[in-house]
């Protein structure tokens, strides 16, 4: 073990308080720092800038460990359930090329101009918002200004019926939450997402679920656990994360208050509100699991073959040698484009563009309409509500 470095150190409570600490600390190792998970496995920490930036597009650093490493390492294919099975042909614990051809089933209804459609609309729902903010007086920054935005943004590309999206918002935080109600959420999912697609297979409308059965019934392109899958992802990815955007940029401004102040000065500024949170406290702090295919180089170290590689994009995005000041929250800064907060390469989020407008959009908002948005809680404790602790208390 590195010194200076306690085995689960990342986990401890007191770390989870300040992580960014944590992340300084393996930077200035200079070399990957082992920790083990929860669950028992080796992972080995990466947060320097440019050692993430290599490893997320090493040749040699994936997911599907199982395609590389001895029979020994094999997943039990007989302990596969419906669960285990979804997870498993999710884009983000794909390689190519399953990855690439499944992703190219979707990227047409994301790209910045099929998302700029969208404004209008998206514009609507946040006057909406802010209205009712206005009339109620005391509000939830979560439930009522973050909330309602990505979840009928998402849903109505995708085709979900507005009557059913509540019970999609329930199961996503119940995925994402990893509780015990996950597996069964999936499960509903599922069930649900079957019956919406034999809906539209018998009436077809202008909507991804409908593009997706159509593309299902052509051979060798779709399976049915693949479009689940893949919907299943859209739908949290494009709530959950983005949620967590809006909820830390409200955050942020309202305990940085010049920061505030300029924004409410030039609601124009709202755009790069969205990077420097992007960049400050993103919605992702290590990307998903990824392994060594075999013993790799990175970051001046070697991580074994077959051994989790953990990289954190919180810890890059604070990287001294790339952003000045980086512990600072600074909406004026000019390296904030550097930011990979939705990663790089072939899994660059498929979202960034759609997640990027949603929040500006309520940002400008924000500030155009809510000028005296303040905190209903002391600045000092606001930390403590941050996404999935459902609210984040304000005075309009």
């Amino acid at each position: 073990m590195a010194a200076g470095f306690d085995v689960s150190q990342l986990w401890d409570p007191e770390v989870r308080r300040d992580p960014h600490r944590f992340y300084d600390r393996v930077r200035d190792a200079g070399r990957p720092i082992l920790q083990i998970d929860p669950a028992g496995n080796r992972l080995w920490v990466v947060a320097g800038h440019a050692d993430v930036l290599a490893g997320l597009r090493h040749p040699a650093i994936g997911h599907e460990v199982h395609r590389h490493c001895p029979v020994a390492h094999q997943p039990d294919r007989h302990q596969a359930d419906e669960v285990a099975t979804i997870e498993a042909r999710q884009l983000i614990s794909l390689d190519p090329p399953d990855h690439t051809r499944l992703r190219g089933l979707v990227s047409a209804g994301f790209t910045a101009r099929a998302v700029t459609r969208l404004e209008p609309w998206i514009n609507t729902l946040a006057d909406r918002l802010v209205e009712d903010a206005l009339r109620r007086g005391r509000i939830d920054g979560v439930a009522d200004l973050a909330d309602p935005v990505p979840v009928n943004v998402i849903a109505e590309l995708v085709g979900v019926p507005e009557p059913d999206r509540w019970q999609f918002r329930a199961w996503s935080a119940a995925i994402v939450s990893a509780s015990p109600d996950g597996p069964r959420a999936t499960v509903e999912f599922a069930a649900y997402l079957d019956e919406l697609a034999a809906r539209r297979r018998a009436d077809p409308t202008d909507d991804l679920i409908s593009e997706l059965v159509a593309i299902e019934e052509q051979a060798d392109r779709l399976d049915r656990d693949e479009l689940v899958a893949l919907v299943q992802l859209l739908l949290i990815a494009g709530q959950e994360t983005t949620v967590d955007l809006i909820v830390n940029g409200i955050r942020l401004l309202l305990t940085h208050p010049p920061q505030w102040q300029a924004l409410r000065d030039d609601p124009a500024l709202a755009e790069l509100v969205v990077e420097e949170t992007l960049r400050f406290r993103g919605p992702v702090e290590i990307v998903p699991p990824r392994f060594a295919f075999r013993d790799v180089e990175l970051g001046g170290g070697v991580i074994p073959a077959f051994d989790r590689v953990g990289l954190s994009l919180w810890g890059a995005n604070r990287d001294p040698a790339v952003f000045e000041r980086p512990h600072e929250f600074d909406i004026h800064r000019p390296d904030v484009r550097k930011h990979i907060a939705f990663g790089y390469g072939i899994h660059f989020c498929l979202g960034a563009h759609l997640a990027r407008l949603e929040s500006r959009i309520m940002f400008e908002r924000i500030a155009q309409r809510l000028p005296d948005l303040r905190l209903a809680v002391d600045p000092r404790d606001v930390d403590a509500f941050r996404l999935h602790r459902n609210e984040l208390p304000l005075l309009v």
